[in-house]
């Protein structure tokens, strides 16, 4: 990083859009490709430097205060803590962090990685660096495997570029593909969530009974997710829902699957509008996605109203 050159004078704006996965999940993790888009329920976050070395953070998921050079642990703001250790010696002063979301962190849009995105290009503004996609994601990427041991950044890309992306986590490049700028979707909450760690602990236990079977899964739904592609390159959404319908039967198959969620997505199958339902995420709760027109919407299910937000990461400096 580059000396820091800080004008105190200036707040930094961040905004960042939330993200949801379409295709890929589990897989992503080996080697195969994955589909998501950003959504238009969003991330703010702005940074004022302060005269000290505090770090003052007010956020929902509550207060942090610390002193830059011996920044303090916490769970809630683990991804923070990170994000400020790794740029601790260049900071010239302390900040004052303020963090908004229009979503709550309890259900799958990305809570983690948009806050992440958000705080990172944040800190590159404050130190007078150029609003570099690429760079941010990679940044991102390396913070979120340093917290939580692994992760893909599928959804990191989705926030970074915004739109509908084709994610290919194995090259060194995490190469990013904008796929589209619009996609007739919309979600539903099964009103439970399971920690992505707990749903990957499990499947990890269920590839050592069955390696082989597990490894065919993965191959099979990066198949699948390849398909995908092709149909949103060529705005062919009755193929995209059939890929989507199909890779619900591998997330099935990988036991991530539960009676609530599949209720849900057959409900949604039924409406003459949906082109295809599948689980949004790891599994075993959370958000459900439909391709199409919902219309009057699913009976007796929280629907979450999301469009595909064209842009990604934005950043704006203003006087203070």
């Amino acid at each position: 990083m580059p000396d820091s050159v800080i004008n105190t004078s200036q707040v930094v704006h961040v905004s960042v859009p939330g993200s949801i996965m379409l295709l890929g999940e589990h897989s992503v993790l080996y080697s195969q490709p994955a589909v998501a888009c950003a959504v238009d329920r969003y991330m703010r976050v702005q940074v004022e430097p302060l005269a000290s070395r505090d770090v003052i953070v007010e956020s929902a998921l509550g207060p942090y205060c610390s002193h830059l050079d011996s920044l303090q642990d916490s769970v809630p703001h683990r991804f923070l803590v990170e994000i400020l250790r790794r740029w601790q010696s260049t900071l010239a002063c302390g900040l004052k962090i303020s963090i908004t979301s229009e979503f709550s962190h309890t259900v799958g849009l990305g809570s983690s990685a948009a806050v992440t995105v958000a705080l990172v290009a944040a800190l590159r503004a404050v130190c007078g660096l150029p609003l570099d996609q690429q760079e941010i994601l990679r940044s991102s990427v390396e913070v979120v495997r340093a917290v939580q041991g692994r992760g893909s950044g599928t959804d990191l890309a989705a926030s970074v570029f915004g739109g509908v992306i084709a994610f290919d986590a194995d090259a060194d490049a995490l190469q990013v593909q904008r796929l589209s700028s619009e996609l007739p979707i919309d979600l539903y909450y099964a009103g439970y969530k399971t920690p992505t760690t707990d749903v990957l602990a499990r499947v990890a236990e269920e590839r050592v009974q069955v390696p082989g079977v597990v490894d065919t899964l993965y191959r099979l739904m990066g198949d699948v997710s390849r398909e995908a592609i092709t149909a949103i390159k060529s705005d062919d959404l009755s193929q995209f829902g059939r890929c989507m319908n199909v890779y619900q039967g591998l997330m099935d198959a990988l036991n991530v699957n539960d009676a609530t969620l599949s209720a849900i997505v057959y409900g949604l199958r039924a409406l003459p509008g949906v082109m295809g339902a599948k689980i949004s995420g790891s599994g075993l709760g959370d958000c459900v996605c439909a391709l199409g027109d919902t219309g009057a919407g699913l009976s007796g299910f929280e629907r979450i109203p999301v469009s595909v937000s064209p842009v990604g990461v934005s950043v704006d400096v203003f006087p203070r």
